[in-house]
């Protein structure tokens, strides 16, 4: 079994990673293990995400052994200083290098939108959860979902944002209860389907250790 930390935001990536990824990732061979970002430095972790506290909580968990990424928010960055998420990837796997070998088995991973854009990838799924109290509500969310390529798009404005269309639209859902159950019904292989980025930012776990951009995708 190989061991993976995954630095995460919140206490609902925490909770996506124990109810969702992890499990997908067992079947993998690999053990995913969240952690808070900041939880070294706090007497609680998760909150504001800066990339100082980000690269020192990697390093810790290289340190712990088994490999490191994370599972961060783009607009959460309080010092992105105008970098793309891409860039903020680069610039966090290089100062992380720097005081390891280029072997080493680390690959930051940052979201691009909030975790409720993860959602929108079955509509379906919040029928299923509540089937009397979604009702009413799935066409709508479908309507949201048929105006973007992917559900990684929808984020076209602050009052438009993922999470804020579905309080919207679904005056009962609650981040933390209803957010996981969401992604739980929907599942990791949909949700990978429909999201280009977060496909492709989790494909080649499989073949830990590694840090460089690989093909292989998880079974």
């Amino acid at each position: 079994m190989k061991p993976l930390t995954i630095i995460v935001e919140g206490k609902t990536e925490e909770d996506f990673v124990k109810v969702v990824l992890g499990p997908h990732l067992l079947r993998a061979g690999i053990e995913a293990k969240p952690i808070l970002i900041g939880t070294g430095t706090r007497k609680k972790g998760g909150g504001d995400v800066h990339l100082n506290i980000l690269i020192s909580d990697l390093g810790d968990a290289l340190d712990g052994g088994g490999a490191a990424t994370s599972l961060v928010d783009f607009y959460g960055f309080r010092d992105r200083e105008g970098r793309t998420a891409e860039e903020l990837e680069s610039f966090v796997l290089q100062e992380v290098l720097n005081e390891y070998d280029e072997s080493t088995p680390v690959r930051p991973y940052v979201q691009m939108h909030e975790f409720e854009g993860l959602l929108f990838s079955d509509p379906e799924a919040f029928h299923a959860i509540r089937m009397n109290e979604a009702r009413a509500n799935i066409e709508s969310l479908r309507l949201i979902r048929r105006e973007f390529d992917t559900p990684e798009d929808i984020n076209d404005g602050r009052d438009r944002a993922p999470s804020r269309r579905l309080m919207r639209e679904v005056r009962w859902y609650s981040k933390t209860i209803d957010g996981i159950a969401v992604a739980k019904e929907t599942g990791i292989r949909r949700i990978r389907e429909e999201c280009r980025d977060f496909a492709n930012g989790w494909n080649g776990w499989k073949g830990l250790p590694r840090n460089k951009p690989s093909n292989e995708k998880w079974r």
